[in-house]
């Protein structure tokens, strides 16, 4: 039985027509699989970088408590308010972070939208796809990093704060010099001091406050024989009144 040429002619045009509608159809499918993809990694980017930035926030409350508490030394205070300081910063860095992998993951959304609806041009969409999932990727490990960086400075100001006093520095065994020559003191009023010695007040004066005391008169021992005379006001030390006459 023959087949009417105008009905086989027909059936070739249908046929040769299928052709690019098939592969326009497997690449929206393809299309949509990758979107979709992209879409749910950033959103997991997204959720992932929320939680983080939580922590941080979470540090960044330890260390402001530890920094009101107080600490055992004035330094271990100074290290608490900066580590309390560096979490806060840290924090900060982490929630907007996670505002990035958020508005990523929207953005993902939007293009796995388009490539189901067919409106904008394949590669526009896959390019739009691909940008956001990687901003999300990013975002999300710069939270992770400042909530490390958080907890870390959290547990800086927790040590500081608690950190004990340094100990007292090793005293150097005292050391000795040759004795001086023993001075024969003569009998008279302890007033009676007629200033016909000389001492270098600098040199002896140590801590540099104008005022000799025994120990800083002890090198010069005439002077220290004759302390107690010298000393008119009896109150240990000699200041330059009372030494007019002996300083150079």
């Amino acid at each position: 039985m023959l087949k009417h040429p105008l009905g086989l002619a027909l059936l070739a045009a249908a046929i040769g027509a299928s052709g690019p509608l098939f592969a326009q159809s497997a690449e929206s499918v393809g299309l949509q699989t990758v979107t979709d993809q992209k879409t749910r990694a950033a959103q997991q980017d997204a959720r992932t970088a929320e939680q983080d930035a939580r922590m941080a926030r979470e540090a960044a409350e330890q260390a402001e408590a530890q920094r009101r508490a107080g600490a055992v030394t004035a330094e271990g205070q100074a290290q608490a308010d900066y580590s309390a300081w560096q979490a806060d910063q840290a924090s900060r860095r982490a929630e907007r972070a996670a505002h990035a992998a958020g508005h990523a993951g929207n953005r993902a959304g939007g293009a796995s939208a388009a490539a189901y609806g067919g409106a904008a041009q394949p590669s526009q969409v896959a390019a739009q796809s691909h940008g956001a999932a990687a901003d999300a990727s990013a975002a999300s490990s710069a939270a992770r990093d400042a909530a490390m960086e958080a907890r870390a400075a959290a547990e800086r100001a927790r040590a500081a704060a608690s950190e004990p006093p340094a100990p007292p520095p090793r005293t150097r065994p005292a050391e000795t010099y040759p004795s001086e020559p023993q001075v024969t003191i003569t009998s008279s009023a302890p007033d009676s001091v007629v200033g016909e010695y000389r001492i270098d007040m600098a040199a002896l004066d140590t801590n540099g406050d104008g005022r000799l005391s025994r120990a800083e008169a002890r090198p010069n021992a005439t002077l220290t024989a004759e302390f107690r005379a010298v000393d008119s006001n009896g109150d240990g030390a000699l200041d330059a009144t009372e030494l007019r006459g002996w300083t150079r």
